[in-house]
């Protein structure tokens, strides 16, 4: 995120100089080893929010940057990984299946466990083998982080997906991937668990039902 402090400057009616201090900010950018830094994109957002600033009829001309400060705050992606133990809370409610994983695939059999449920065992991971071409997986990377969710989607045109994370601390839910689609044949809401020993291992399992608190 880029923000900074402009002088700018207009014309009075009587020939004088007007200088006021404006502040604008752009929007903060995820950067990692698949995205890279668009510096083009961070000026184009920021020339908009200028362009916005004058469309109010200010008529003010930037003169000079006072102050400039780029943040670079670390960034976490969410992503799943093998075989993580329910809360206790949460297993007690019987509303979420925790597919036994002992690979990174952990997304695709909590999927694959909403679209063919088990009717008994449904933990275990052979109840799914049989199904795995079922799903297109192609340019998908293992571990599958929420950013990659919106191509699994593309990938596979009847199945929507929802994905909630839930925070061990806190012992609430937030939202990291809402579906923009609304009318696919399948939809599965995920919940991606963190383990307590480990926060930096997390895990997708399935939602089969909501439940209250």
């Amino acid at each position: 995120m880029r923000a900074g402090q402009y002088w700018c400057k207009r014309e009075t009616g009587d020939g004088r100089l007007m200088r006021v201090p404006a502040y604008f900010v752009t929007p903060p950018v995820a950067v990692s080893d698949g995205k890279d830094y668009d510096i083009d994109a961070l000026q184009n957002n920021l020339l908009y929010e200028v362009d916005q600033w004058n469309k109010r009829g200010s008529n003010f001309n930037i003169e000079r940057v006072s102050r400039f400060v780029l943040s670079i705050p670390p960034y976490h992606p969410l992503h799943g990984s093998t075989f993580v133990r329910k809360p206790e809370f949460l297993a007690k409610k019987h509303c979420i299946v925790n597919v036994q994983n002992d690979d990174e695939k952990c997304s695709l059999w909590s999927v694959l466990s909403a679209l063919y449920p088990a009717s008994a065992n449904p933990h275990r991971l052979s109840n799914y083998i049989d199904y795995v071409h079922a799903l297109k997986v192609k340019g998908l990377n293992f571990l599958v982080q929420t950013k990659q969710i919106s191509l699994f989607e593309k990938l596979n045109s009847s199945i929507s997906i929802n994905v909630l994370a839930f925070e061990e601390s806190s012992q609430g839910f937030t939202v990291e991937y809402r579906s923009p689609e609304r009318e696919r044949e399948h939809h599965v809401n995920l919940l991606l668990l963190e383990d307590a020993d480990n926060p930096s291992k997390q895990h997708y399992v399935w939602i089969k039902k909501i439940c209250p608190p």
